[in-house]
């Protein structure tokens, strides 16, 4: 029986926003190659990797922003054409020819928002104009009708300490366009600055303020939330085992969490099996390390509903004190 995977394919090297809990905000020394996937380094993977392993969808995104890439309809045509289920992920600052990508028919389209105005939305999202996401999604939602495309839209809206009135006016505004919404906790990434505060033997990476402000307006708080979840750290990486991680050029990276490829690429796609790759990632040292302190559990909101409970407790007390004060109680 074939392994099934999820494959998360960065289709280029680049982002427009440069937002803070995000390594391309705050690894800002780290200068990863810049470029284009081409359709047909797409379809030769796809190729590959049909015979490979069963594969359950295709994210044409990992840290970088997907409608950059001036053939993405493409890119997606080539997925659907392996009956493949496609995913893209957009900040949806910018959005050319809606209706080319919605005629090409992706199974899923996600918008990634954390404010309804600008002074709550440009704090976590650095560089975005919210204003203009507003706008390309009535013109996304007008695509839609006009092509009958059956993709789902929906908006993922990143839960921080403070933005929650703005969740509230972001969720009227997604569901009269038709588009479905969904919050998330907000997390900090990649594992090395998760390692780096949690650690004090990991000396690989260091916080900045920058990187403390972040955490410190986690909605789910970090260490408490490590903390949860250590009880469940021996349990296997779902990112390691189950899915694939792919840059631009098409060489495998050690999980969808890491960033720079100067130390966790593994190795091209396409010279090398999946068994020989999966081996590569179960012997790396940065998964002994990052497993240890149940970052594989967090980075996927695992456990037992204890991440909830964590962070509704945290805005419960944010939102106590900001309300009423100190003397509440």
């Amino acid at each position: 029986m074939k392994n099934v995977f999820t494959f998360n394919i960065d289709v280029l090297g680049s982002c427009n926003l440069s937002c803070p809990s995000c390594p391309v905000g705050n690894l800002k020394s780290v200068k990863n190659p810049k470029g284009f996937m081409s359709p047909e380094l797409l379809d030769k993977i796809l190729h590959k990797a049909v015979n490979e392993c069963s594969i359950s969808t295709v994210g044409l995104f990992n840290w970088t922003e997907p409608l950059l890439h001036p053939q993405i309809s493409e890119l997606v045509r080539i997925v659907n054409s392996y009956n493949v289920p496609c995913f893209l992920s957009s900040n949806l600052n910018i959005l050319k020819n809606p209706e080319e990508i919605l005629r090409a028919n992706p199974h899923s389209f996600r918008i990634s928002v954390s404010g309804y105005n600008q002074a709550v939305y440009s704090i976590n999202h650095r560089g975005g104009n919210i204003e203009k996401v507003k706008e390309n999604m009535i013109a996304l939602a007008k695509a839609k009708s006009t092509t009958d495309s059956n993709t789902e839209i929906h908006v993922l809206y990143h839960r921080y300490l403070g933005n929650l009135d703005d969740e509230i006016l972001m969720k009227t505004f997604t569901n009269n366009l038709g588009f479905n919404f969904l919050p998330v906790w907000a997390f900090m990434m990649p594992p090395e600055k998760i390692l780096a505060y949690v650690d004090d033997d990991y000396k690989e990476e260091v916080l900045t303020e920058e990187d403390l402000q972040v955490i410190n307006r986690l909605a789910l708080p970090l260490k408490e939330a490590l903390e949860a979840v250590q009880v469940y750290k021996n349990q296997d990486c779902r990112l390691r085992a189950r899915e694939m991680t792919l840059d631009f050029m098409g060489n495998v990276q050690l999980c969808c969490g890491v960033y720079d490829s100067q130390k966790y690429t593994l190795k091209p796609f396409l010279e090398a099996t999946v068994e020989e790759l999966q081996d590569m990632k179960y012997k790396h040292n940065l998964c002994t390390k990052c497993m240890d302190k149940a970052c594989h559990v967090y980075g996927v909101y695992g456990g037992s509903g204890e991440l909830d409970q964590i962070a509704m407790d945290n805005l419960t007390m944010y939102y106590s004190q900001h309300l009423f004060g100190d003397n509440l109680w």
